[in-house]
């Protein structure tokens, strides 16, 4: 067999043999076509990474996770930097507790940190707010409506003091940890409870939040046994154990979640009792039905045993000793005296509210008075001039008060505090629900005179705690209507010397008001005179945390409702208050380094955060000096929320040119990729890593090469944790490499050539941090082009010897980035096109002089036939194939592809008969190897029955023939004309007469008959 040597045109079919690669080849025509092939696969993979695709052979489907995962980046971005994560938890566990109070709870103690708190007592608040009518002109509360607010009033509740922690508890709770069930947990239950004499001031331990609901969830559930098997009294007595729960508040902050879970449980047995006497109530009808009571009955249509048994539950009730669980119960049936009475239990009413006065305890008191109001309203005991619930708030006050006044320290409230370890502005806290809860139900009326009355209830100079308690409870139209006069409230309680907490509460009630402002905008007139009368309180204190608190918050004011003018003031005082604030802590620690507490980093985050969605334009943004002096200032998460934010401005925006811009922005993208590391998950990671791509994406240096290139330097070694962006370095890089072409075209510099060789050395290094051996490959094969471009034949040698190298030992279940990592169809038709590539380079780039002309082709062999291909595959029969016209195109003394200033083989191996025979050695062992290899016979597999298999099958069958018609077709390119090589091609092509059609069959053969046999053309 002899190689083809044409001296005319039949070298231009050795292109029509790379059918499958023909790009590859065009390319190779003209040095200008070549740079154009690299510049446009450099752009079209730059464009594809900028839009964060992590695989350029599947633009399309990666079209839709791109807008996925720029979705997702956005999101756990603002998740962060404003806090819509713990919103969201916030909102799932409103869903779930109008469902299952219990389960929620348990759902939200798992998911809340002391961040999601603080939020959630933000979003909350307002949702519940919106109830207080406030209107004038309004009408008296239904029932429905007084459920319906209390319902509200119980998720929000739930919601603000809802945590993790563990909760101390008396030894008596130990009876609900009973893990019996059914008929027997109720028996055991009730003998543990007739057993227990200790009371409350039994030893007292600690269990954690969820543990004490599942033991309560767990009650709940004996109770309702209880009541389904007909044991009302023993569920009686399990009812009066849980409202008993409510006298102990060792539980502290937990209180306030315990007595929305109780409540529940009450108010369940209250109704199964009303519902119970109600049929009790109706008159028996013919054939055993029943005439039900009409919806605004009277005691006087109730029949005597349903009056009966409604006396004797009250009479129950009365029997129970301790003063709460008896108060609780009577309220939890207070709508059964209706069965007694026509008019509303207003005396009762008076009565509990008396004996509240007998529970010492301020906390415990404050919610069963909360409690009773609720009834009071629900029952129909309310005057239009809400005279029951004033009376209810006035009987509150004073203990309220007392807890508030720092002076009285003899008080004996003052020693429940104590016991709970808390400090008074936490414990007012807990009562806030209680206070809430009367001021809104007081607002109800639309008496402007009751409201005054309301407001000034706690002295000329209201407390702030309790103002914050007034203005969650009014509704957004009265906030609106007297927002100048009620910040006047709260700054006049402001002096000289305020206490953290007490700021902090001047900053709840401001950060309320400013709320209340979102949906329902203050007048004109008022919106500038707002901002100035909170500022001229809010920018003397020092207190840093409430003070940026106020600040976040009054951002989205000025955005809404001023103009930039205001916006740069505020940050500017923002800037000046940190920076006092870092200098101050400086002085009393010179040895330290100064930082913001978590909660003021993550205010200065939340801040910079609206900032920048509000400019827009990146450039404009970084050269204000506060804005990037505020960003210096953060640590830790709320720098890398920052941040990303940042990136994520600059990704919108224009290309990036400015200095100090550019330096920022690569700070910024440091901090994101530091943020990155083993533990991170992919989610992390591919957000990092898509901010940084479009940073680095979106910076332009203009003509100035040099400076990118310098950029591409400093960036390899900030970014070396992320994959796709040392990919995309490296085409940035290849991107100079042509942009130096188009200038100056071949007519080099000693300036430019030194450059151009910069780059190239600069692709060299990086490719091989880039993990994934098909994009390395690709990457060598693309850079080995783009320095043939210039004629950097070394260059070039060695990145394909690179190449092959990586190839070879990328190979075995050890490789990192290797074709193990690849499914293995991926991987046949990567290995597959890898070979076309590198084939249709070696036969421009010039062999070895001294190591002979054809060693990186022989290694290229070898690691065809070193990879591990699937039996049977038609991949490798076609690696062999493709390089067969690749072999005879090289001895060709006239190459079908030139490029400017290379020296290829045909130069200098030019007549030598060694050099041709060694092609000819090297084509032999192709063809022979193609041979055996398509020749083999396909078995089934045993696994693939039915139609599924045979289809498979048969698409097998098919490859194989085609692959067959492939390898005729470069034999009669190849190959000089002659009988055994005819053979040969015809024997091949009889092999794909059994599966393909006879016409395709037939074509090729023509075309055989046309290149080998006796008239074909030859040199």
């Amino acid at each position: 067999m002899d190689v083809r040597r044409d001296r005319v045109g039949v070298s231009r079919s050795f292109a029509d043999a790379f059918a499958a690669h023909e790009t590859y080849e065009a390319s190779m025509t003209s040095s200008r076509k070549l740079c154009a092939f690299v510049r446009d696969a450099a752009t079209a993979r730059v464009r594809t990474l900028g839009r964060g695709d992590a695989n350029a052979d599947a633009i399309v489907k990666d079209g839709a996770r791109e807008e996925g995962r720029a979705s997702c980046a956005s999101t756990s971005t603002s998740e962060s930097m404003d806090g819509d994560a713990g919103a969201e938890t916030v909102r799932r566990g409103a869903a779930a507790f109008a469902e299952d109070p219990v389960d929620a709870l348990m759902r939200a103690a798992n998911a809340s940190d002391s961040d999601s708190e603080e939020l959630n007592q933000r979003g909350a608040s307002v949702e519940v707010v919106e109830l207080g009518r406030g209107a004038i002109g309004g009408t008296r509360e239904t029932e429905e409506d007084v459920n319906e607010r209390w319902r509200a009033k119980k998720k929000q509740t739930h919601q603000r003091h809802s945590g993790r922690g563990t909760i101390q508890v008396s030894m008596a709770f130990e009876i609900i940890s009973t893990k019996a069930k059914g008929e027997a947990g109720v028996e055991a239950r009730l003998a543990e409870l007739e057993n227990t004499t200790s009371g409350l001031n039994a030893q007292t331990h600690r269990i954690s939040q969820q543990e004490y609901v599942t033991r309560l969830k767990r009650l709940n559930e004996d109770i309702a046994n209880a009541w389904l098997n007909d044991d009302r009294v023993n569920a009686l007595k399990l009812c009066v154990k849980v409202s008993r729960l409510l006298a102990d508040t060792k539980v502290g902050k937990f209180y306030p979640v315990l007595f929305v879970l109780v409540t529940e449980v009450i108010e369940t047995v209250g109704r199964l009792v009303f519902d119970r006497i109600t049929r009790k109530a109706e008159e028996p009808g013919p054939n055993g039905s029943s005439k039900p009571l009409p919806d605004n009955f009277k005691a006087s249509h109730v029949r005597a045993l349903a009056k009966n048994t409604c006396r004797n539950w009250f009479y129950k009730i009365s029997t129970i000793r301790d003063l709460v669980p008896r108060m609780y119960m009577e309220l939890a049936l207070f709508k059964c005296y209706r069965f007694l009475q026509d008019e509303p239990p207003v005396m009762q009413a008076r009565r509990l509210l008396q004996q509240a006065r007998g529970i010492a305890d301020p906390l415990a008191a404050a919610y069963i008075r909360m409690y009773i109001a609720k009834c009071v309203l629900a029952c129909d005991c309310e005057t239009p001039e809400s005279e029951r619930t004033m009376e209810i708030l006035k009987e509150f006050m004073p203990s309220y008060t007392k807890v508030l006044d720092e002076d009285a320290e003899d008080d004996p409230s003052t020693s429940y505090i104590f016991a709970l370890g808390m400090q008074r502005a936490e414990y007012v806290e807990l009562m806030d629900p209680a206070m809430e809860w009367l001021i809104e139900s007081c607002a109800q009326n639309s008496n402007p005179a009751l409201l005054q009355k309301v407001l000034y209830m706690g002295g000329e100079k209201p407390a702030v705690p309790f103002l914050r308690s007034v203005f969650r409870s009014l509704s957004k139209i009265l906030i609106r209507e007297n927002a100048v006069k009620f910040i006047s409230l709260i700054s006049a309680t402001s002096t000289d010397e305020d206490s953290i907490d007490h700021v902090g509460a001047m900053a709840d009630c401001y950060c309320v008001l400013v709320d209340k402002f979102e949906e329902t905008p203050p007048r004109e007139d008022d919106r500038l005179a707002i901002l100035s009368e909170v500022w001229r309180a809010v920018q003397k204190w020092t207190h840093i945390e409430p003070y940026l608190r106020v600040a976040e918050r009054f951002l989205h004011y000025i955005i809404k409702y001023l103009t930039k003018g205001e916006l740069e003031t505020l940050m500017k005082d923002v800037a000046r208050h940190v920076h006092a604030w870092l200098e101050k802590a400086r002085e009393k620690e010179p040895m330290k380094s100064p930082t913001l507490s978590a909660p003021a980093m993550r205010y200065v985050a939340r801040s910079l955060q609206t900032t920048t969605d509000y400019f827009k334009g990146v450039t404009a943004l970084l050269n204000l000096k506060w804005y990037v002096y505020l960003g210096e200032t953060l640590r830790g998460d709320a720098k890398v929320e920052y941040s990303a934010s940042v990136l994520n401005c600059a990704a919108s925006g224009s290309k990036v040119t400015d200095p100090l811009c550019l330096h920022t922005l690569l700070e910024a993208a440091r901090t994101v990729h530091d943020n990155v590391d083993g533990m991170s998950s992919d989610d992390v990671r591919e957000e990092a890593e898509l901010l940084v791509l479009r940073f680095i994406d979106s910076v332009d240096f203009g003509d100035d090469f040099e400076a990118h290139l310098n950029f591409l330097v400093v960036a390899r070694s900030a970014f070396s944790n992320l994959d796709q962006v040392q990919e995309l370095l490296v085409y940035r890089a290849l991107l100079l490499v042509t942009g130096v072409y188009e200038h100056v075209g071949s007519a080099h510099t000693s300036k430019t050539k030194a450059f151009v060789n910069a780059c190239t050395a600069y692709c060299q290094i990086t490719i091989p941090s880039v993990r994934g051996v098909e994009v390395r490959l690709r990457l060598f094969t693309l850079a080995a082009r783009a320095a043939l471009v210039h004629a950097l034949v070394q260059q070039a040698d060695g990145l394909i010897r690179s190449a092959v190298t990586d190839a070879q030992e990328s190979g075995g279940e050890s490789a990192v980035g290797g074709w193990i990592d690849l499914p293995t169809e991926k991987s046949e038709q990567e290995m597959l096109d890898f070979v076309r590539r590198c084939g249709s380079l070696l036969i421009v780039a010039p062999g070895n002089l001294e190591q002979g002309a054809f060693l990186v082709f022989r290694g290229l062999m070898k690691v065809i036939e070193d990879f591990e291909w699937q039996p049977s595959s038609v991949s490798e029969i076609r690696s062999y194939i493709a390089l067969i016209p690749a072999i005879a195109a090289m001895v060709q003394e006239k190459l079908p592809y030139k490029l400017d200033g290379v020296q290829s083989s045909d130069v200098l191996f030019a007549g030598e008969e060694a050099y041709v025979d060694e092609a000819t050695e090297l084509a032999h062992a192709l063809i022979q190897r193609a041979t055996d290899l398509a020749g083999t016979e396909l078995t089934r597999n045993d696994d693939e029955d039915g139609e599924d298999g045979e289809c498979a099958y048969k698409s097998m069958a098919t490859d194989l023939a085609r692959a067959n018609i492939e390898l005729a077709n470069a034999i009669a390119v190849a190959c000089k004309p002659s009988p055994s090589m005819l053979a040969l091609a015809n024997g091949i092509i009889d092999r794909a007469r059994r599966v393909l059609p006879a016409d395709e069959c037939e074509r090729a053969g023509k075309r055989v008959k046309e290149l080998l046999g006796e008239d074909a053309p030859d040199a």
